[in-house]
């Protein structure tokens, strides 16, 4: 009998004999325990960022007695096993195709790219797609929606790289604007980040601005006055013509 659990999404019930004899199973070993099945089930729920229902029938959505297990009527539960397939192709043949023994692998799961969500995309691209769909303005206030919801998580990489990087894919496609206004983003909560400033002295010279290039690259070299790097740089920029 397993002890009372409290699933994703659905209310601390106790389900005696919950995973006993389970049916259908194609991917997940045929001999498993109960214990470890409930606990695989948990894991994905959580992984994720899902419900029981989102692959499962039931006749009550937070009862789980109501539900069968077994069918396969819903498409995202036909795509969750080929995503295991995946993920046990990984884990048991990677080792032999690189030539490496299996311990020295990291173990590949659900969470490795779904970090708790259900679509395991990365912040700068989340914000792109936000910005290329309804504009700068909307990319601005997604993140910090996006940041007041899940900072401290795992779900999305809140560090100033995200921005950094996002800001370097808008200048590359000529969107200056938009890597500007991510740049200044970046600064309002990583004011003494130096990288955004040098990668704010890029994207002004590229666009002809030498005067606020050279500014940019004096306020990093403010933070970090030691930097012999940043030294040559402004030195050679405002040695060009």
């Amino acid at each position: 009998m397993l002890v009372p659990v409290a699933f994703a999404g659905i209310a601390q019930t106790t389900y005696a004999g919950l995973w006993d004899n389970p049916k259908n199973l194609k991917v997940l070993p045929e001999d498993i325990s109960p214990a470890e099945l409930g606990a695989t089930m948990r894991g994905f729920a959580i992984n994720t960022g899902s419900r029981c229902s989102t692959c499962h029938v039931g006749k009550k959505e937070n009862d789980l007695n109501t539900y069968d297990f077994s069918l396969d009527d819903k498409e995202k539960k036909r795509k969750a096993r080929i995503m295991l397939r995946m993920v046990n192709d990984i884990n048991q043949n990677l080792a032999e195709k690189l030539g490496k023994p299996a311990s020295e692998l990291v173990k590949v799961d659900c969470a490795t790219c779904h970090r708790g969500q259900a679509r395991p995309v990365m912040l700068q691209d989340a914000l792109a797609s936000a910005y290329y769909a309804e504009g700068l303005d909307k990319a601005i206030e997604n993140y910090r929606s996006l940041r007041e919801q899940y900072y401290g998580g795992y779900s999305y990489d809140f560090s100033e790289r995200s921005l950094l990087v996002l800001a370097e894919q808008m200048a590359g496609a000529e969107e200056t604007d938009a890597a500007i206004g991510f740049i200044n983003l970046n600064l309002e909560f990583y004011p003494e980040s130096v990288q955004t400033y040098v990668q704010w002295a890029k994207i002004l010279n590229a666009r002809g601005d030498k005067t606020g290039a050279v500014d940019s690259l004096r306020k990093a070299l403010k933070i970090d006055p030691g930097n012999q790097w940043l030294t040559q740089m402004l030195a050679s920029l405002e040695s060009a013509p």
